[in-house]
């Protein structure tokens, strides 16, 4: 993997997020913070994986990454400091495993390199 996807409106999230990437072999990324910055990055340059984060400016970063993944193969992680409300949005979706907090990240990426 070497392109990942970042949607959250938290800069300081991403930008943590992103390193913890790059020292997992990720080599590019868009960083973005509304669900519809998030459907036009993925038009430009499909990713490899899709982080979402706690929220978004506008729209929703699930909606997105469901979205994307309903035409493409891309393993989806949400980092959450909020576990609890994290599960409650996710609770409605199919096949998950998470949320995972931030310093979960390197073995969430091994869970879905492997799923």
């Amino acid at each position: 993997m070497s392109h990942a996807l970042i949607i959250d409106e938290n800069m300081l999230i991403s930008r943590a997020i992103q390193r913890r990437l790059e020292m997992l072999g990720f080599e590019s990324f868009d960083l973005v913070w509304t669900q519809q910055q998030a459907l036009a990055a993925a038009g430009r340059h499909m990713p490899d994986l899709i982080v979402i984060g706690d929220d978004v400016e506008t729209g929703c970063a699930v909606e997105a990454a469901r979205r994307i993944t309903d035409h493409h193969a891309v393993p989806v992680l949400m980092v959450t400091g909020d576990y609890t409300r994290a599960r409650e949005r996710l609770e409605q979706q199919e096949a998950l495993e998470g949320p995972f907090l931030l310093n979960e990240i390197e073995a969430a990426v091994e869970l879905a390199n492997t799923a």
